[in-house]
Parts: structure tokens; C-alpha cells; sequence
């Protein structure tokens, strides 16, 4: 069995508490490690049916679901992977069965329905409230043969989940085993060594705190605090158009579908990925519902990208940008009446913590900080660009622009 652990992670391999809570920052290499200690679990005692949750379904294939399958590829395990029910089946040396279940909350009472689970994993649990976590923990009530135990990792945003502070934080809780880490308990050294660099450049105390320490903090001076998360409302809007924010390794790419009624605008996220080349974010798109036709606002500074989106069919365009366009874009948003669609989890992030920079004195500026801003970013651009240039003809666009 290959298990690529650090010397911090090792020892709870073992740990049988109910609640194994994974807090740290920013490549600290705990999501790796809940998804091994399943794996080694499905390895060692086998009959295990692990139930493996993001707050939102479409998540899952972002991230737990491609650790777990490098995970079983890494050590050459024969897999069965159902794509209609997101679940992964194989058996153990001893001929044991095992199953991983991919799921979200969208619909909480599905999850209760689920019978015969031995754990589960609930990865990026400040999107998740407290009674989501009420429900998941009622799931794993059935006695088994081996210890159940509920594994949660994230980022110790404090703005997102307060209820997870006070339970594990703020009091010792009896049947918990908390567990910090940051990027320095990564157990592989290129990762290690290429993201400090990254973490340690990051000046602002916030973003500091959270993603190169791991420890809990809340953004001050956020710029927009009347951002509610709703659900979308079934009514006709004016029109629907999308913001998008390129990005590869380090940065995701971004794109956030708007809806507007009159001056109401309604934000849902679409895509937040790393790791996408220009022609897999125009592949995402179309498997998002984007469709040629519908106008999409992307980073000026990106022509060459821009370009490319619209080779593959896309009517991209250009952001309005220029030396106070960021101020100004700002300002816009700012004026206007905007909800987040509920279930755009990153979206939702952002948005808690895009905060003002803030001088030696600790006052803010008139400049946001320029980090996890992607969503943001790509909000802006589609938001401030399409309301100030709404009606500009094909025919003067400054790229080739193929819909058909």
C-alpha cells in the first residue's frame, strides 16, 4: 500500500474519534490525507461504504473525486467508477468490498436516505451550516464493525462558519481530535517548496493568517457586505450574460452566470477550476449551458485567451479596463442591488472575504486586496463592462468573433 503521509498527518491514521476535524491552511496536504486514511480504512478492515460530501453536488468532481481517483491509480487498485450514481467500488486483498459515495446537500433529504455507512468525509466544511452538519451526523448512527468516524477538512474562515469555531475551537469537545496543519506538513517537497514561496508573499494580515498559518480569522473592511445568498427566484429576467476570469495552476479559471432584472442582479457560479487550458474552459462552458451566442466579459489584459474562446465558437469579449477601472467597476457594484445564488460556494467565499487593503495604520484604502478574488474579478467584468457598453455593435469589436 503507497501512502504519501508527513510525520503530522501519520499518527492519525489510527485515531478513532468520532470527529477527526482537519483545520489548516492553504496546501497543508489535509484533504490528501483524509482521502488516504479512507483508503488505507477500505485497505485494512474492507467492507467500508464511505460517503464523501461537498455542500454543493457539482463540486464534488473538482476535488474530492479526482483525489480519491489518483489515490487508487497511485496504488494501482482495480476500480469501478458509476458516474450516473458518483460511486467507486473495489475490493480489498482480502476480497472485501468497498464503496466511495460522491454527494452534496442540494437535497439534505436524500442524504438521510442513504443506509449502511461505516464514515464520511466532509471536505471545504465551512460551506456547510450547523444543522447541515446535525443532519450528516444522524446518517452514521447504525453500529458496524469497526469505529465510525466523521472527518472534516477546511480553511478556518471565520466569516463562513462560526458555528464550527465555537463547537471544536472555542471548547475542548469530548469525543474530537483536532488537528492543525499548514503548507510545512505537506509531505511532498515540490509542492511544498513551490506554494511557500506563493503563501509567503501574501502581505495582507487576513489572507496571511487564514492560508499561510491556518489559523482563524475574519476579513475586515469587506467591500460588499449587503451581498445576500439566495435562492434563484422563477421569475423572467431581462436578460442573462456571464464573467470570466482566466487562471491555470495556481489561480483557478472563473465564470459566474448573471441574471438581471432592472438594476437587480443575481450572481451564480458556473466554473471554479485550476488546471484548465483555454480549451477546456471553453468545454466546461458549454457543459455549464453557455452557449455561443450568449455574451461573455473576460480580463482585457488576456488577449490572446480572449482570442481563443472566441476560435472555439464563444462570443467573448474584452473587460473594460483602464487605470481606474477597478475603483470604478467597484463603485458600480456597489450601487446595486446583488444576491448570490445559494450553492455558489467559492462565490460565496469571495465575497466574504474581499476586503479593503488597509494602510500602516491600519485604515483602509481605496484598493482591494489582490487575492482569491477570481469570482470577484469576473463579476465585475461582466456586471460594470456589459452595463457600460450594453448595445456595442459586432461589427466594432476588436476581436474576431465567430457565434455561429
Amino acid at each position: 500500500m503507497k501512502l504519501i503521509l508527513s510525520d503530522s498527518f501519520f499518527p492519525l491514521l489510527e485515531n478513532k474519534n468520532r470527529y477527526l476535524v482537519l483545520c489548516g491552511g492553504r496546501g497543508s496536504g489535509k484533504s490528501e490525507f483524509a482521502a488516504r486514511k479512507l483508503f488505507y480504512r477500505c485497505m485494512l478492515e474492507g467492507n467500508h461504504r464511505f460517503l464523501i460530501l461537498r455542500k454543493v453536488r457539482v463540486r464534488v468532481r473538482e476535488s474530492v473525486l479526482e483525489v480519491m481517483l489518483r489515490v487508487l491509480r497511485e496504488n494501482e487498485v482495480a476500480f469501478d467508477f458509476n458516474k450516473t450514481e458518483r460511486m467507486i467500488t473495489f475490493f480489498n486483498r482480502s476480497a472485501q468490498k468497498n464503496e466511495l459515495l460522491f454527494d452534496g446537500l442540494d437535497d439534505p433529504e436524500k442524504i438521510k436516505s442513504i443506509k449502511g455507512l461505516t464514515g464520511i468525509w466532509m471536505e471545504e466544511t465551512t460551506n456547510f451550516t450547523r444543522q447541515d452538519f446535525m443532519d450528516v451526523d444522524l446518517c452514521l448512527r447504525e453500529p458496524g464493525p469497526t469505529y465510525q468516524q466523521i472527518i472534516l477538512s477546511f480553511n478556518p474562515l471565520e466569516a463562513e462558519a462560526p458555528w464550527l469555531k465555537e463547537m471544536f475551537f472555542d471548547r475542548i469537545h469530548p469525543d474530537a481530535l483536532v488537528h492543525s496543519s499548514t503548507i510545512e506538513d505537506n509531505p511532498i517537497r515540490e509542492m511544498r517548496m513551490g506554494y511557500l514561496k506563493i503563501l509567503d508573499a501574501i502581505a495582507d494580515e487576513f489572507h496571511h493568517k487564514v492560508y499561510r498559518l491556518g489559523q482563524w480569522a475574519a476579513a475586515r473592511g469587506v467591500i460588499f457586505p449587503n451581498w445576500d445568498a439566495v435562492q434563484l427566484p422563477k421569475i423572467k429576467f431581462d436578460e442573462i450574460f456571464y464573467g470570466g476570469d482566466f487562471g491555470y495552476s495556481v489561480d483557478p479559471a472563473a465564470v459566474a452566470r448573471i441574471y438581471r432584472k432592472a438594476d437587480e442582479f443575481w450572481l451564480e457560479e458556473i466554473l471554479y477550476r485550476r488546471g484548465l487550458t483555454n480549451a477546456d474552459i471553453a468545454s466546461e462552458s458549454k457543459i455549464a449551458g453557455i452557449k455561443q451566442t450568449d455574451i461573455t466579459y473576460w480580463d482585457a489584459a488576456e488577449p490572446k485567451s480572449i482570442q481563443e474562446l472566441c476560435d472555439a465558437g464563444f462570443l467573448a469579449l474584452p473587460s473594460d479596463k483602464g487605470a481606474d477601472s477597478v475603483r470604478a467597476g467597484i463603485d458600480f457594484l456597489r450601487s446595486k442591488k446583488i444576491h448570490v445564488v445559494l450553492g455558489s460556494t467559492n462565490l460565496i467565499r469571495e465575497k466574504n472575504t474581499y476586503h479593503w487593503q488597509e494602510d500602516k495604520r491600519g485604515e483602509p484604502i481605496n484598493k482591494p486586496v489582490k487575492f482569491d478574488d477570481h469570482l470577484m474579478d469576473a463579476v465585475r467584468y461582466g456586471i460594470f463592462t456589459h452595463m457600460k457598453q450594453a448595445g456595442v455593435a459586432l461589427g466594432t469589436l476588436p476581436y474576431d468573433v465567430r457565434p455561429d
